[in-house]
């Protein structure tokens, strides 16, 4: 793994479209692994949340939606880098997940998705008690 890039295990990708097509925004995401699963944070600043689809099939996340591009009724903009349109991001992962019991949330311009372990991959620590001492007689 070079510095800087994802282990091979992540698969980032836009979503294949039309070929004719524009490729779509792709939102920076970012991905966190923790004790009982992943967080994936998609930055989308401007993007009406009702506009905004999460999918899931198999392992993969699919989050697609459209930014709406900035009105532009007052003079001459010089310089435009705010993407807008519609967008796509493909997350695959990894079979210890559980896409099922996973939970969307947004706010400020950030959705967030927090993704649990499957409970047979949750790490956990074994507890050990003493064993019985025998009866005395």
């Amino acid at each position: 793994m070079t510095k800087g890039q994802p282990p091979a295990r992540w698969a980032f990708s836009s979503g294949a479209g039309d070929p004719g097509a524009p490729p779509p925004h792709l939102p920076p995401v970012d991905v966190v692994e923790h004790a009982h699963g992943w967080r994936l944070v998609f930055e989308i600043p401007g993007t009406d949340p009702a506009s905004v689809r999460v999918d899931v099939a198999g392992r993969v996340v699919a989050v697609r939606g459209e930014r709406r591009p900035t009105e532009r009724t007052h003079g001459t903009f010089l310089c435009v880098e705010r993407a807008a349109g519609p967008f796509e991001r493909l997350v695959e992962l990894p079979d210890e997940l559980d896409p099922d019991g996973a939970a969307a949330s947004y706010a400020d311009g950030l959705l967030t998705l927090e993704i649990p372990r499957r409970p047979a991959t949750r790490h956990r620590t074994i507890p050990i008690r003493p064993a019985r001492s025998a009866e005395k007689k």
